[in-house]
């Protein structure tokens, strides 16, 4: 697209513009960035998005959604999501700043596809600590926005915010934040989201953010800790309404005992390996590998083998069965994210991982 085509179409977005030829230039850039070489010749030119940021605001509705709609097509690519964010459109503020004040007005009518963009922003991994940077002043009434879930008098559902609380989990900061009284625990709040049955973007949100948290064996101790029932969350996605012997069903969480014949799995393949990853990482130490033991994690891990049949679940399922399985004199060590593994062995597990995936 050339370039005074562009210069054209900007002066058919200005607030005074026809609303026929808004519409008419926005529908022509929307086709534009279907391609990552659309997107790439959209965001050279500052002056448009300047302008179809500010469209998102415009009084007219389907003005505002188109305008929506081409952003997040826009942050879909990773060059896109890091060129809008430098941006500065709007006295100086990001489009971050801009966005977050569209999602904390309950009367915004398309707020869904703000959370959306906010989403496809901080998923770029170069984009986050500045992402962070701008939102942290922000992240309580965010959370305080997500788990409410009838905030948006729109109809509106906001469910977007999981991924991005996920994306922004992956620093220090917003980890240590999730885990700190201020003045509470805000991880507590999105406990209950890992088994959101209306909402696998819920689901995956809230499951996506312990799974980042560890990442770091510091945190550890406060996820397994009695307080916070963290386990209750994470197996009860894993279980059918299976038997178990009186001895097992004695070991798992209260609330876990005795589920219904009718009770479900979660649906959905990904949600399920990022719980056994999960697992997976809080096994790093002897003492925290014996409070999986204690609380039946291996009798859940077991059935579900028995009816998984994504293979790479089944896989993941049982790396953590063949830690959980075995004495501690045979795992050989009291902190596994301590082990030094060769890079010759890294790469043949990982062959090996390859080989098995292909096979089933």
């Amino acid at each position: 697209m050339e370039k005074d085509t562009l210069s054209e179409l900007q002066q058919f977005l200005k607030p005074e513009s026809r609303i026929d030829l808004k519409l008419i230039s926005l529908d022509h850039l929307i086709g534009v960035s279907g391609t990552e070489d659309g997107v790439n010749i959209l965001v050279a030119n500052e002056n448009i998005l300047k302008s179809v940021i500010d469209c998102t605001n415009d009084k007219l509705d389907n003005v505002s959604k188109k305008a929506l709609l081409l952003l997040i097509n826009i942050t879909a690519y990773s060059e896109g999501s890091i060129q809008l964010l430098k941006l500065k459109p709007n006295d100086n503020k990001s489009v971050v700043d801009i966005f977050v004040g569209y999602i904390l007005d309950a009367q915004k009518t398309h707020a869904d596809a703000v959370c959306m963009i906010l989403s496809n922003i901080t998923r770029v991994e170069e984009n986050v600590e500045q992402c962070v940077d701008i939102l942290y002043k922000h992240l309580n009434d965010l959370l305080n926005v997500f788990v409410n879930t009838e905030y948006n008098k729109k109809g509106c559902n906001l469910e977007y915010l999981g991924p991005m609380f996920s994306n922004l989990s992956r620093t220090e900061c917003v980890r240590n934040w999730l885990t700190k009284e201020n003045p509470y625990v805000p991880l507590i709040k999105l406990l209950p989201f890992c088994q959101y049955e209306k909402s696998i973007i819920r689901r995956g949100g809230a499951i996506g953010t312990i799974r980042n948290l560890t990442f770091d064996v510091k945190y550890h101790k406060f996820l397994l800790s009695t307080d916070l029932d963290l386990l209750t969350y994470l197996l009860g996605p894993l279980m059918g309404g299976e038997d178990y012997s009186d001895d097992e069903m004695d070991k798992l969480p209260i609330s876990l005992q005795y589920l219904p014949k009718e009770k479900q799995r979660e649906i959905d393949v990904d949600i399920r390996k990022m719980i056994l990853e999960t697992f997976n990482k809080l096994c790093s130490k002897r003492e925290y590998r014996e409070i999986l033991r204690e609380n039946g994690v291996y009798y859940v891990l077991r059935e579900l083998h028995k009816w998984e049949k994504e293979p790479s679940v089944r896989l993941a399922c049982e790396n953590v069965v063949d830690i959980l399985i075995q004495k501690e004199e045979e795992v050989g060590a009291e902190d596994l994210s301590k082990v030094d593994i060769p890079e010759d062995m890294v790469e043949k597990f990982e062959k090996m991982d390859a080989e098995y995936l292909n096979e089933v």
